[in-house]
């Protein structure tokens, strides 16, 4: 494997990007992903394996892709998932909750979601490395901001589908299964964007002023 294979596969397994934009990533601006395409074929990889390894740290996928290449077989990827679970979920195994709602267990681990999604979208922000409002070349410190949901917004809709009934008026909380739901949630589209701190804070902004001002603004982030 050379470092333009690597490139591609881990930006294909874990970042989810399209044969075209790792064609572009590989400087290649006018093609049509075939040159990707390719390095996938190579390793026995389907469109479907797009994103396999959103869930795992950058160490941890750079590991299964050493794995993956040694043996070029079909579904390879897949059993190596099963074999080797996301090393940053595993402490929340067996790990639970008893809070009252779905905002009090978020509070517990506010600073928890920050965290994590600060670090699992860092490799991103670098290779995008600039802010993504229109016209703004800002290179400098540049946020990792909530596009369509908020961070809150989006624990919350996972914690729901993974409590139990604990006693009257209180919950238990399955915080693994809840942190990788919240994490499989990022996959989507439009979940993340990059922002320079001057369009972060207006991005803000215009969430209070109301949602055609916020429509007008978030209309203007190039992904």
């Amino acid at each position: 494997m050379n470092k333009q294979e690597y490139v591609v596969l881990l930006n294909f397994l874990k970042s989810g990007l399209s044969t075209r934009q790792l064609d572009k990533l590989l400087g290649h601006t006018n093609s049509r992903g075939w040159l990707s395409w390719d390095i996938l074929k190579k390793y026995k990889l389907r469109n479907s394996d797009k994103g396999k390894l959103f869930l795992y740290s950058t160490a941890q996928s750079k590991q299964i892709i050493s794995l993956l290449v040694k043996e070029k077989k079909d579904d390879y990827i897949n059993e190596l998932i099963k074999i080797h679970q996301p090393n940053n979920l595993k402490k929340y195994k067996n790990t639970f909750v008893i809070a009252d709602s779905e905002k009090s267990f978020y509070n517990i681990l506010s600073g928890e979601t920050r965290n994590i999604i600060r670090d699992f979208f860092n490799p991103e922000k670098k290779l995008i490395g600039r802010c993504q409002f229109k016209d703004c070349n800002n290179k400098g410190q540049i946020d990792t901001v909530h596009f369509s949901k908020d961070r809150p917004q989006i624990f919350i809709e996972c914690a729901k589908i993974n409590k139990d009934n604990f006693k009257k008026g209180l919950f238990k909380f399955d915080v693994y299964k809840t942190m990788m739901c919240f994490l499989q949630s990022h996959f989507q589209n439009k979940t993340i964007c990059f922002l320079c701190k001057k369009h972060h804070n207006e991005f803000h902004k215009k969430e209070k002023e109301g949602k055609n001002q916020l429509r007008e603004f978030k209309r203007k982030i190039i992904f």
